[in-house]
């Protein structure tokens, strides 16, 4: 692997990273919901999921990417273990890692609040 703009800047190692702390996240969620149902939560706290289900789709969108929003914004790419790491010296490359990045973010925001409000109005 190796580094294109605002398609891959991180190689396998990074990837498998963001798929655990992903499942991390939905881990975390299915234990609110838990405690929800059990009634060690209370109602208004259930909105809470909304923050591990953001985790879970914003790193389970940069495993499935090969795309790492924090190295995107610090003009980097990490390919330990494979060619390397580095900076991202052409503004063009950058600029569009940061888009890339921008996209990567709203999306996993977008998907959080729906899966957040189906299981408020769900339960």
């Amino acid at each position: 692997m190796d580094y294109r703009p605002a398609q891959c800047n991180i190689g396998s190692r990074q990837r498998r990273r963001r798929a655990v702390f992903s499942t991390a996240g939905l881990l975390v969620a299915s234990v609110v919901v838990a405690a929800y149902l059990v009634g060690a939560l209370p109602e208004l706290l259930l909105v809470g999921v909304f923050v591990p289900f953001a985790v879970a789709f914003e790193w389970g969108i940069q495993a499935y990417e090969g795309f790492c929003v924090r190295l995107a914004l610090l003009g980097r790419y990490d390919f330990a273990g494979e060619d390397g790491t580095g900076a991202v010296t052409d503004p063009s490359h950058r600029r569009r890692d940061r888009r890339y990045a921008l996209r990567i973010s709203v999306i996993s925001v977008a998907l959080a609040a729906v899966a957040t409000a189906l299981v408020v109005a769900a339960l």
